[in-house]
Parts: C-alpha cells; structure tokens; sequence
C-alpha cells in the first residue's frame, strides 16, 4: 500500500488534475467532448458537451454522485463519473481510507490475472493468501482463483469490449437521451458481502499502477496503460462498463496540474447555465438515428 501511494506521487497524480477527453459510447466513433478535474481528497467534477448542444454535468464528493443536465438536476445520474482520485492517493494512509469510503476492504490482498499481467487485488477476500489448512484438509481442496475478469469477462458485469456486437449504435438510455460459487467459498473466518459485486482494486504487480475498480452496484471501471502528458502519467483511456449497458470509454487527450479548491466542487458549479455547444471534431461523422443521441 505504501509503495501504490508512492507510485501515485511519482506519476504526479498527488495534486489536482484536468483531463481533456473524447467521448465514445459502444462501438461509435465520438459523440462529445469532456473535462474531468480529479482532487486527491476525494472530489471530482465531470462536463461533458456533446457536439449537437447537449451538457451534461457530473459532481462526486466521496461516494455520493449528483448530475444535472442543461442545468437541470438529475434524479438517477448514470455512473459517468467513477472515482479516479483512487489513483491518487499520496500516502498508505489517505489511500487505505479512501478505499475504505467505497467498501474496499484494505486488509484483504491477493494475486490474480490481469490482462497479460498479474493483478494485486485489494479488497476481495476470495483471493488473498489462503489460512494455514486444518488437520485433515487436503490440498486439492485449495480455491481457485476467479477467471481473468479484464480478459475474459468479468464476474458480475458480462462481457468486456471485445466480446460485444460489433454493430452496436453509439447509444445509451440515459445520456443519449449467496450463488453457488459465494457458499462454495464462504468460510467461517470470510465474511463476503451478501451481493455478488465486492467492492475492488486491481493494481499491476509490475509498475503499481491502478488497472480497475469494481464498485458494490456491479459497475466497474478498466484503465488505459499509463500515458505521460510531461510530467503527469494518467491512463490512455478510460471505460466504464455498467451491466446492461454498453461501455462508455474516454480517451485521454491531455492531462494537466490546476488548482482546484472546494468551491470548484460546488452545486453552484453543477447547476449554473452551460454554454455553447462543443465543437464538431473534423471528419467524424455524427450518429444518426431517432434515439437521443442523435440529439447530442
């Protein structure tokens, strides 16, 4: 945990960061431009601007997500907006309690695949380092390690990207307009959370960088390799994959140090008028079709 914390300085996240992405939902080509500003307390705001007028805007404070729309509150905001301030952390403490704000249980760590790396995985008590077995239990009666979630599919989401239609619309509802398994590995001293999605951390074994975030809604987050903008390193790209959903993914276009001081991460900010609309980037065509993401 200290040496994530001292990765995340090094990386030059432990300080307010911009991000100036490009917006693609499924397989579509880009539909909106965003900006991301990240704190490493635990606050974040997100604009996305869609290229035919649309804004939208995201705020999170810890784990609590608000968004509006032109200026409008949203009742139920999509998870646009994920915590990547968890990459940036600067100490084992700040780090341990903000993993601790979205359920990840710290004090569990285990190995599994990643991709074509090996993962630490922080928060799932299936796969840390197994008990010293008992009298009379047998080795072969070991656990397994789950199946590659980022290669594969994952365990509570369904398939990942290269497993989706290829002819899948840029398009999504909102912002274009105990298993068997569980009691097989519950244990007296494991104590899973009743739902099947447990809260993790997937850091690379090999350069201490954060690869993926599960959330407890099933929801999680897969990262880029690392890209450098001088001396910031972040993620090429970022994909959100919501079960049910088709993956959003913003691709880092810039990353820069700011100042950003609470009152950035205001209400007042989330729901002041929005401006004109984004402008078109050259040759890429707009998604057309009677969905609300003609719209944007």
């Amino acid at each position: 945990m200290k040496e994530i914390a001292k990765v995340n300085r090094s990386s030059g996240r432990a300080q307010a960061i911009q991000l100036e992405l490009t917006m693609r939902v499924g397989q579509g080509g880009p539909i909106a431009s965003a900006e991301l500003i990240s704190h490493p307390s635990g606050l974040a705001r997100l604009e996305i601007r869609g290229y035919r007028g649309r804004v939208d805007r995201y705020l999170l404070s810890g784990a609590d997500l608000m968004a509006a729309k032109g200026g409008r509150p949203i009742e139920r905001p999509q998870p646009m907006l994920q915590p990547f301030f968890l990459l940036q952390p600067s100490s084992e403490t700040t780090l341990r309690a903000a993993l601790e704000t979205f359920g990840v249980q710290s004090e569990w760590i285990g190995l599994a695949p990643c991709g074509d790396q090996d993962c630490f995985v922080i928060g799932d008590p299936r796969l840390a380092a197994p008990l010293p077995m008992s009298e009379g239990e047998s080795a072969g009666e070991a656990l397994d390690v789950l199946d590659d979630p980022l290669q594969i599919h994952s365990v509570d989401a369904g398939p990942l990207r290269d497993e989706r239609d290829e002819n899948e619309e840029a398009d999504t509802a909102e912002f274009g307009d105990g298993s068997g398994e569980d009691a097989a590995l519950a244990g007296p001293t494991l104590r899973l959370p009743e739902s099947e999605s447990i809260p993790r951390l997937w850091v690379d074994t090999k350069e201490l960088q954060v690869r993926r975030i599960d959330r407890g809604s099933g929801v999680f987050v897969v990262f880029g390799p690392m890209k450098s903008f001088e001396k910031i390193k972040v993620p090429a790209w970022i994909e959100i994959h919501d079960p049910g959903e088709k993956t959003v993914r913003f691709e880092v276009d810039r990353a820069v140090a700011v100042n950003a001081p609470p009152q950035a991460f205001s209400r007042k900010w989330l729901l002041a008028p929005t401006g004109p609309p984004a402008p078109e980037p050259a040759s890429v065509p707009i998604p057309v079709g009677n969905g609300a993401n003609s719209e944007m």
